[in-house]
């Protein structure tokens, strides 16, 4: 069975992302039988796969829940549902969140900076830009949207943030933790560059948000800002961005 991924290589090279798909893949099918081949990438640049074998059907299931399935058609799209994708850019007022679609054209899902206020600064006009700094929203950012617009016609999609998203702010912020959120590199990348930089003693975990970006959880009283030089000097090509519960507080909502 075929079928597209919501995950793409971003920055990461074609053939560094084949890999760490295909070792993820190895980890999350276990003893299944299921063997998966690389069918190319989407227009979208996500990866399209094809499962084989007697378990694919279930080990299905499981990349579906661990990897995250593309919605590749306009008419799968249900108003008010819930779906995850990937936030691609922003504009002046819109954050486009790319949720897979291909057909019958490519589009993109809008956030508008009103519902990122209403949602995230308690109606506070902060700028687009200082919301995505403080929540982290950059691009290849995993995010989870709740549909509140869709005309066929047009081909307009607009959404909100899911409950399920808003859930996880506030659980990252209720830890009052630094996060580090890094972007472009592979999960044994991140960790490697830990014990390198020997930062062990400062980081609680590291936690995959898609196969190619990842938040890394501080330790309490560890300052998150202060570790992204040092895991910068390691991690050259990415991208290492804060997320500050004190700050988020002070700027945005007491959550």
């Amino acid at each position: 069975m075929r079928t597209t991924l919501l995950q793409r290589p971003g920055a990461v090279k074609r053939e560094t992302f084949t890999r760490i798909l295909e070792e993820a893949f190895l980890d999350l099918k276990g003893e299944l039988d299921a063997r998966i081949k690389m069918l190319g990438f989407s227009s979208r640049g996500y990866a399209r796969v094809e499962l084989q074998g007697d378990d694919s059907e279930i080990v299905l299931e499981l990349v579906s829940r661990r990897l995250g399935l593309a919605h590749t058609e306009f008419s799968a799209i249900e108003l008010y549902g819930n779906y995850e994708g990937i936030v691609t850019s922003l504009g002046a007022e819109n954050l486009d969140v790319d949720l897979g679609i291909e057909n019958p054209k490519p589009l993109r899902a809008k956030v508008k900076v009103s519902s990122l206020r209403a949602q995230l600064t308690d109606g506070k006009t902060l700028p687009l830009r200082e919301i995505v700094d403080h929540y982290c929203l950059y691009p290849e950012s995993k995010v989870t949207i709740r549909i509140t617009e869709l005309e066929p016609g047009s081909g307009t999609i607009e959404g909100w943030l899911a409950d399920s998203q808003l859930q996880q702010y506030s659980e990252w912020i209720g830890s009052g933790l630094d996060r580090i959120q890094v972007f472009n590199c592979s999960h044994q990348e991140v960790e490697s560059a830990i014990r390198r930089a020997k930062l062990e003693r400062d980081i609680v975990s590291t936690e995959p948000m898609t196969l190619t970006s990842h938040s890394v959880l501080c330790k309490l009283g560890t300052d998150g800002i202060g570790l992204i030089p040092k895991l910068g000097r390691i991690l050259r090509e990415s991208e290492l961005k804060p997320f500050l519960p004190k700050r988020i507080r002070a700027r945005c909502r007491p959550w």
